[in-house]
């Protein structure tokens, strides 16, 4: 038997999982990332600052395009002159240095990735302790309407009913990106009938001066008490 790559197996393994999906044999909500993009995500991790006050601003993301949210989020904080980590959640080992901590996500099956969810969880006793605020981006704010935005906060539930004992000083959603170039074939598919289905078309909706304007005038004030 030839030797499969790892490439080989992701690519074989998603046309078959897609064909699943397609026939209605694997819920959509069930698939995995791996499984799911054609492309490995970018994802954003910096640092700034050697004073002042120390925030993280940690995230969960698909294919990267909430890490430069979280980006965005860091460097309103970075220009008031804080120290600032902007880290995927994988990547944090200790919240015992920070003043602060931002937490985002994008949204998978109604609610913040499970991972991001898990973060909180396993840290629960150090984000009690600080001010914490929380984010997500999703493709449901494409339209600004109230039944969207009630829509999009509706995901923030799963979190804050899993860990009640984390009181966020604020939660804000912001809209996401849809772009089909970082999907394999199948999964490209069944995300373009969806999405026609919902009336979402393939584009970048992230308003970045909103999500500014959110970090500088709610949260900075919020975690730090400025």
């Amino acid at each position: 038997m030839k030797n499969m790559t790892r490439r080989q197996f992701v690519v074989n393994s998603s046309m078959t999982v897609g064909g699943l999906i397609t026939a209605g044999a694997i819920p959509l909500g069930m698939v995995s990332p791996n499984l799911a993009y054609a492309q490995e995500g970018k994802f954003v991790e910096s640092s700034c600052g050697t004073k002042g006050k120390k925030i993280l601003v940690a995230y969960e993301s698909f294919c990267g395009s909430t890490s430069e949210v979280a980006q965005s989020i860091a460097d309103v904080f970075c220009k008031q002159g804080a120290r600032v980590n902007v880290r995927h959640v994988q990547n944090i080992e200790t919240l015992s240095s920070y003043d602060g901590v931002v937490i985002g996500s994008a949204v998978k099956s109604a609610s913040w990735h499970p991972s991001a969810i898990e973060f909180v969880k396993e840290n629960q006793d150090m984000l009690k302790q600080i001010p914490v605020a929380y984010f997500l981006t999703c493709l449901a704010l494409y339209f600004d309407t109230t039944e969207a935005q009630d829509l999009a906060e509706s995901y923030f539930r799963p979190v804050l009913t899993a860990v009640p004992g984390i009181k966020p000083k604020a939660v804000q959603a912001f809209a996401g990106v849809l772009d089909y170039g970082k999907l394999n074939m199948m999964f490209r598919l069944v995300m373009k009938a969806k999405m026609k289905k919902q009336g979402i078309p393939e584009g970048d909706f992230r308003d970045f001066q909103k999500i500014e304007s959110w970090a500088e005038k709610t949260v900075w004030p919020l975690l730090t008490g400025v």
